[in-house]
């Protein structure tokens, strides 16, 4: 039986984080006794509350199926729902029902889901070098590579650390209003197959109220202005419930001054180290090379490669 999680699947899910992602974990950082508490907050009634009604204004934040067998999970999934597209993440199942099919099973009934809400595309992310999954997605599933990307790290905030307070001159907090221009130059960097499937948006650069309050996640970003509209942002945020802060996909116009995309990149390292965060990590299209070369100048490495797969909804 696949139905939605719940609260007593908590278990479950923090043994599949700690025993089955090793590579996502030991850069994230994540705490599995907080999970506990993270969810009591997610399943309290009034952030029930406020997730229905999103549901019922068609803006659901997530969905997160389960397959039960005897009344415990085995198997997981967690869907997001980004513009024409449902975004697969967290497919898990405990070894000790794998080759049974259950994986396949939650993914079609994700395709489901995905007919009802009129989506167009499902789409995921994969390890390059984890074959098995490349081999049931690309194999059987019938899922195509869309984009490669990498997720970045630095390992020493605290080399950001200090400074003055002051905002460099160039830089500027992000408002919404400088949503259209950051929009137009991501896209001029976008190969255009992945704009149809996952179209750019910057609304979310500076995160989300619900974030913030299921996941107590602090949320901030900056834009270089030198008097002529936004040419680069970068946004970020971090939860005391992991290791790692988080970097939204840095956007960096060619007409950018180098040094001062510097600074902004330095701004968002020293606030990540102010709230003590181990690493900073993000995930940034191969296809973003300035987003890229910004970051790598500033001590950002590559930790992982991967492959983002999609497939149309039939």
């Amino acid at each position: 039986m696949i139905r939605d999680f719940r609260p007593s699947d908590t278990p479950t899910l923090v043994d599949f984080l700690t025993t089955q992602f090793p590579a996502e974990e030991a850069i994230i950082g994540s705490h599995p006794e907080r999970f506990f508490e993270i969810t009591r907050r997610v399943y309290r009634w009034d952030s029930r509350l406020i997730l229905g009604l999103l549901r019922l204004v068609g803006k659901p934040v997530y969905r997160f199926l389960v397959v039960d067998e005897g009344g415990r999970a085995v198997a997981t999934t967690i869907l997001t729902f980004p513009g024409p597209a449902v975004y697969i993440s967290m497919v898990a199942t405990d070894p000790k029902v794998r080759r049974r099919g259950l994986a396949t099973s939650l993914l079609r009934r994700t395709q489901e889901v995905a007919q009802r809400m009129g989506r167009q595309y499902l789409v995921l992310d994969v390890l390059s070098d984890n074959a098995p999954a490349r081999a049931l997605y690309e194999g059987r599933l019938g899922y195509g590579a869309l984009r490669e990307a990498a997720y970045l790290v630095h390992d020493r905030p605290s080399d950001f650390a200090g400074g003055s307070a002051a905002l460099p001159a160039g830089i500027r907090r992000y408002r919404r209003s400088d949503e259209s221009a950051l929009v137009k130059i991501a896209r001029r960097q976008t190969p255009s197959e992945v704009e149809r499937v996952l179209p750019r948006k910057v609304s979310g650069l500076a995160g989300s109220r619900i974030e913030a309050r299921l996941f107590r996640t602090e949320s901030v970003a900056w834009v270089v202005d030198r008097g002529q509209g936004p040419e680069a942002g970068m946004g970020v945020s971090w939860s005391p419930d992991v290791d790692a802060a988080h970097f939204a996909d840095p956007i960096v116009s060619p007409t950018a001054d180098p040094a001062t995309v510097r600074e902004l990149v330095r701004t968002a390292g020293a606030w990540c180290a102010a709230r003590g965060a181990l690493r900073i990590a993000g995930q940034v299209p191969v296809a973003n090379g300035p987003g890229r070369s910004a970051l790598e100048r500033e001590g950002f490495h590559g930790a992982l490669s991967l492959w983002t797969l999609y497939r149309t909804v039939r």
